[in-house]
């Protein structure tokens, strides 16, 4: 088997060859470069959605803390006002005692209550007159 012989490389096929490298690896170096370029905006733009969406997440948070201190508030003074309401209740007069006034004014009412005076009472009962035990 005989091998193939090699041709002596000259100098100018060894620039072309040297040319076609550098031009391989510049090549390279720019497809690099621009995804990287192309990375690099894309975590730009990413860095700038983050950004906005904490701000917009703080300014609904915030919103949310006042929202929730005015419903503290209104509730408070909802326990308040319920606290005055059953205290003014437990003021207030129940059925039964007021029934028992009704009998009671009832009772001593001059205009529908009959009283007897102590000469009608005796004038009623003839000459027995009421009278008082002597004390002895």
């Amino acid at each position: 088997m005989t091998s193939p012989k090699r041709q002596p490389r000259t100098a100018r096929t060894i620039l072309n060859e040297l040319i076609e490298r550098v031009n391989s690896d510049t090549q390279r170096l720019r497809i690099i470069e621009q995804s990287s370029e192309s990375l690099t905006s894309r975590v730009e733009a990413l860095e700038q959605s983050v950004l906005q969406q904490r701000r917009d997440v703080q300014r609904l948070l915030t919103e949310l803390s006042s929202k929730i201190s005015v419903l503290e508030a209104g509730i408070s003074k909802s326990d308040s006002t319920l606290k005055e309401v059953i205290g003014h209740m437990k003021k207030l007069v129940t059925e039964t005692r007021l029934k028992e006034l009704e009998t009671l004014i009832e009772i001593y009412n001059p205009l529908k209550s009959s009283f007897v005076t102590k000469e009608e009472l005796e004038k009623i009962l003839g000459n027995n007159v009421i009278r008082k035990p002597k004390k002895q």
